[in-house]
């Protein structure tokens, strides 16, 4: 089966649309993690964790009496130079 040149744009074009569609949706159901999720995300301990977002570095709210923490903070903070760490 040959395919014309602007046949295989079309379906590069419809392959392409379903990935981003794909990847938009992964993304947005992964920004919002459980507690116990941003700890394994952050590969931190819960009291880091914790004391992270009582600081403001990250952000966090309660939904039902559960703690929800957003994945793109997390990875802000870690790519910002706010990480003072003791000498």
């Amino acid at each position: 089966m040959d395919l014309t040149h602007s046949e295989m744009e079309a379906m590069a074009a419809a392959i392409a649309g379903k990935v981003a569609d794909t990847l938009r949706a992964e993304q947005t159901a992964q920004r919002w993690l459980t507690l116990e999720e941003a700890v394994e995300y952050a590969r931190a301990s819960k009291n880091s964790l914790r004391r992270w977002i009582d600081a403001g570095h990250i952000y966090a709210f309660r939904r039902t009496g559960k703690l929800i923490v957003d994945r793109e903070s997390i990875d802000a903070w870690y790519s910002s130079e706010i990480i003072n760490f003791p000498t």
